[in-house]
Order: C-alpha cells, then sequence, then structure tokens
C-alpha cells in the first residue's frame, strides 16, 4: 500500500464530509455512509480510506471533529488549508 496516496485520499473524503455535514460529525457520517464504493479500476487506496473514513466516523458518531480527526491522525490544519 501507498501510504502517501492513502493519507491523500483520507483527507479528501474527511474534508468533503465535514463540508457536506457542516462540521457536524453525524452528517458527515451519513454522507460517508451514502457514497458509492469506487470502481473496480479505481486505486485500492481510495478504497480502503473510504472503508477508513466510514468506519470511524460511523462508530464515533457522538464524538466531537477534533476526536475523529485524532482518530484518523489527520491534523486539522490539513484539511482547512485546501
Amino acid at each position: 500500500m501507498n501510504k502517501p496516496l492513502f493519507d491523500q485520499f483520507l483527507r479528501e473524503y474527511v474534508r468533503e464530509a465535514l463540508i457536506y455535514g457542516d462540521n457536524k460529525v453525524d452528517l458527515a457520517a451519513d454522507y460517508l455512509l451514502g457514497l458509492k464504493k469506487p470502481g473496480i479500476f479505481s486505486k485500492g487506496e481510495k478504497k480502503q480510506a473510504l472503508e477508513r473514513a466510514q468506519k470511524v466516523f460511523g462508530s464515533y458518531r457522538d464524538r466531537p471533529v477534533w476526536f475523529i480527526l485524532k482518530c484518523l491522525a489527520i491534523d486539522p490544519k490539513d484539511i482547512e488549508n485546501a
């Protein structure tokens, strides 16, 4: 697995979910769970990143955003700067 590529896809999914969910974890979790899995020809890292984001957001719906980002090892600055 290409770790930098996985991290990039994970940050993109988290950023997109938080924008859609207006920085609310439960709405972001609903958004992520509603996404279709990437197709056959997409990279494996993209599929794994989506699965990881869905798992963490779905498991910790009642937690604050900073907790979710810490679980995913994402710096909040990485989400804001893009």
